[in-house]
């Protein structure tokens, strides 16, 4: 076992790094032809890569466009700490890798928003917690009521706003609004606008924390007449489960 894993690495290092790491010894033909074999591998290697990553942002593509974006992609897969990742990780960090290239603060918000959504939908499945599933708790029970994040929710903040980046969401994102809540309660990932007081909820709040501490500080921010909506809104969106702890 232990020399198939060895063959294994030298292969991949020759994939990644070319003939001057070419592993003596572990082909039967001559180099030359076990380097015309290896460089057509790679070529395949790297165009499924340069796919991945296309249909992983493709909304970022679209904006971009195919050129641009091709032409990133390229860079960005031959960084040092992206060649050795597998395809569901490939993408990860592409909006900080944009931010440093490109004077696009849109494609920089769309690529956090793709990349974001694609965690949410491969996240662990939970059963998130119902407005209605309060109706049956006293005073007590309610404030006592452990919460926790949905293992599916991301929420992104972006620097342009809701409306103009993503219109689908322009009829339900006033203006202003720049937080993006993702969830997936289900089957289906889900994308709620959010005001500034729901997503500093989320961001603030030290989950797991039983309800009366999440009221406490929607109460502290806005105030006893928006404190209970802006929580509704968070479960309303999937986005709290019961804690177990």
């Amino acid at each position: 076992m232990g020399d198939l894993l060895d063959d294994q690495a030298r292969f991949i290092a020759v994939l990644q790094k070319g003939p001057s790491v070419f592993p003596e010894g572990l082909f039967a033909d001559a180099p030359e032809r076990a380097l015309l074999g290896l460089k057509a591998h790679a070529n395949t290697i790297s165009h499924a890569r340069l796919v991945a990553l296309e249909e992983t942002y493709p909304r970022t593509r679209e904006h971009l466009g195919e050129a641009a974006f091709n032409a990133l992609s390229r860079d960005f897969i031959e960084r040092a700490e992206v060649r050795p990742r597998k395809l569901m990780q490939l993408g990860e960090g592409l909006a900080d890798f944009l931010a440093d290239r490109v004077h696009d603060v849109a494609a920089v918000d769309l690529a956090r928003v793709e990349w974001a959504w694609l965690q949410s939908y491969h996240a662990a499945e939970a059963e998130p917690l119902q407005l209605a599933d309060l109706a049956a708790l006293d005073e007590d029970g309610l404030l006592d009521l452990g919460l926790a994040l949905h293992p599916a929710a991301r929420l992104i903040r972006t620097q342009t706003p809701l409306g103009p980046l993503m219109p689908e969401l322009a009829e339900c994102a006033a203006p202003h609004m720049r937080f993006l809540l993702i969830t997936r309660p289900a089957y289906e990932v889900l994308l709620h606008p959010l005001d500034a007081i729901s997503a500093d909820l989320l961001r603030q709040t030290h989950f797991p924390a039983p309800m009366r501490n999440l009221l406490a500080q929607a109460i502290e921010r806005a105030g006893e007449a928006e404190a209970l909506p802006a929580i509704f809104a968070l479960i309303s969106a999937g986005a709290l489960v019961r804690s177990q702890g």
